[in-house]
């Protein structure tokens, strides 16, 4: 697998290329949650309506989420990424900022190849790596991925592996199915609150209705936490436990909140 493999050159250049401004939240959000995207995951939704409703029974993981990651990972499978992803590892591996890290998703890559689940040049995706309808790195795909079609393949770049993968993980790492995700909340804020918001501290309800906040959702007795995605405007939330669990897919607050609202947008 690893024979007339060249160094990547642009792989380098675009783990280095660090975003020289931070786009406010509002314009990342504008980015997926607008008139047509919104028009694409419903339409995505309803047409997959049968494979998400066994999906959802068999795991207990909301579709509407799922459809919401797949939209946001690769537009609904439209764009998987189109580099080598041997190549682009060995890359990594070789002269990148985590070379470690990098050289532990190339033996996990090589792994999948050995299991021969498809075709050796189908195995393309971003420049980091990650591949298939979700998105999932070497190191996921070994620990999450499963075979949902029943053909003893496990096929990311089929939407039925690739979306019953993706209920896999979130269940795995703990996604609550009977809990609501969370709101964006009216909240005064001062200092003490700003304090929590950056202590990431879980308050029940009734501390919530104390600081003036109207909740529109139930939670029960769970307990529930303030995220204040952009210091420039104040904008607020409060998330419940499966934020985190979103968190866990990718380490940004932005990407968790924009999955959560744009699942909101299926009708």
């Amino acid at each position: 697998f690893l024979d007339n493999i060249k160094f990547n050159p642009r792989v380098i250049e675009l783990d280095r290329k660090q975003p020289e401004f931070k786009l406010s939240f509002k314009k990342y959000l504008s980015n997926v949650v607008n008139e047509k995207n919104n028009k694409k995951i419903n339409k995505n939704y309803l047409k997959q309506k049968e494979l998400l409703k066994k999906i959802e029974n068999d795991f207990e993981v909301n579709s509407r989420i799922l459809v919401a990651l797949w939209g946001i990972e690769t537009s609904f499978g439209e764009y998987t990424g189109k580099l080598d992803i041997i190549r682009s590892l060995a890359s990594l591996a070789y002269e990148g900022r985590r070379k470690d890290f990098f050289f532990k998703e190339l033996q996990n890559a090589l792994l999948i190849l050995e299991d021969n689940h498809f075709k050796r040049s189908l195995f393309r995706g971003s420049w980091a790596g990650a591949f298939g309808q979700t998105q999932f790195m070497p190191s996921t795909f070994l620990n999450y991925a499963i075979d949902f079609d029943g053909d003893s393949k496990i096929n990311l770049f089929n939407k039925s592996d690739a979306l019953a993968s993706g209920a896999n993980y979130l269940k795995k790492v703990g996604w609550n199915n009977s809990l609501n995700w969370g709101e964006k909340v009216n909240l005064k804020l001062n200092d003490k609150l700003k304090s929590l918001a950056e202590l990431k501290k879980f308050k029940n309800s009734v501390f919530w209705k104390n600081q003036g906040v109207l909740l529109k959702k139930n939670y029960g007795n769970n307990k529930l936490k303030l995220v204040i995605p952009d210091s420039k405007n104040n904008e607020c939330y409060l998330v419940s436990k499966n934020f985190d669990v979103i968190l866990d897919w990718n380490r940004s607050n932005y990407f968790a909140l924009t999955v959560f609202l744009f699942s909101d947008e299926i009708k």
